[in-house]
């Protein structure tokens, strides 16, 4: 796997700390000889500034709720994907479709690891400004009452205003499988993103709904003051479709009961 599409993931694994009574020594992870879904979800992610580096993103999921993944294509000439199995204990299993690799890291333990690297830091000062970052980037959400069908679901509307009154509108829509959102917060737990927003718009009636299980935000529309857009997300379509993901010809890379150093270690040992 790509020494960038890892730390990619591994810085976002750290972003999101985690409780240190999680921090266990999970037991080997048994990669299976597929992976089998029930639903796809196909969103697009629109660039406000070139279109080109508009973004395909599919996600999977199942009635189990023992794993979901995602796979995000950006421009044709990229070559390869990735795609990342997230299962119910909290494993990340990340396919590189262009190497042909699979590794498998553990973010529950990441999470715990990396806590421990917050006492190298000045978090006095660090959450004084975030809570200033905060006060400046408040921003309020309103339930609307407006609902839109999507495939056999309902969505309902949120509308939005932020810092530099950016305004706009979040659709969210309840399903009856588990999201991506819940994989991660069951994974690394709700305090960071509680701490992260301070606790001061956590009460908000988006947040909320976005929070609640088997949630998942199918659109977003956000423009500035001028007009101008600024974010723009919509969701082609939810669709009960067995798709199966094959794990055979691929590298193993088991990375699952590794620290972070550790990680790091391997794969520069392996480029060398």
């Amino acid at each position: 796997m790509k020494m960038k599409s890892l730390f990619i993931v591994l810085l976002f694994a750290g972003m999101l700390k985690g409780n240190a009574s999680v921090a266990q020594t999970p037991a080997p992870y048994q990669v299976p000889g597929k992976y089998r879904f029930d639903y796809s979800v196909e969103q697009v992610l629109t660039s406000k500034r070139h279109e080109a580096d508009t973004s395909v993103m599919h996600f999977f999921y199942t009635k189990s709720g023992d794993y979901a993944a995602a796979r995000v294509s950006g421009r044709a000439n990229r070559k390869g994907n990735l795609l990342m199995v997230l299962t119910r204990d909290g494993m990340g299993i990340i396919f590189d479709e262009h190497d042909k690799s699979i590794t498998i890291i553990s973010l529950r333990k990441l999470a715990s690891d990396l806590t421990g690297l917050t006492k190298w830091i000045r978090m006095d000062s660090l959450m004084a400004h975030m809570r200033k970052q905060g006060d400046e980037n408040r921003f309020q959400s309103v339930k609307t009452g407006n609902t839109r069908p999507i495939g056999n679901y309902t969505a309902e509307e949120y509308t939005v205003t932020g810092k530099g009154e950016h305004k706009g509108s979040v659709w969210v829509t309840p399903v009856d499988f588990n999201t991506m959102g819940d994989y991660m917060l069951d994974a690394v737990g709700a305090g960071w993103l509680k701490m992260m927003m301070m606790n001061q718009q956590t009460t908000h009636p988006l947040f909320q709904a976005m929070i609640q299980p088997k949630t998942l935000v199918t659109a977003v529309d956000l423009k500035d003051s001028t007009g101008e857009k600024v974010m723009e997300m919509h969701t082609v379509g939810i669709d009960p479709l067995t798709t199966t993901v094959s794990t055979s010809g691929y590298t193993i890379n088991d990375y699952s009961n590794m620290t972070l150093p550790e990680i790091f270690q391997a794969e520069m040992k392996k480029r060398n």
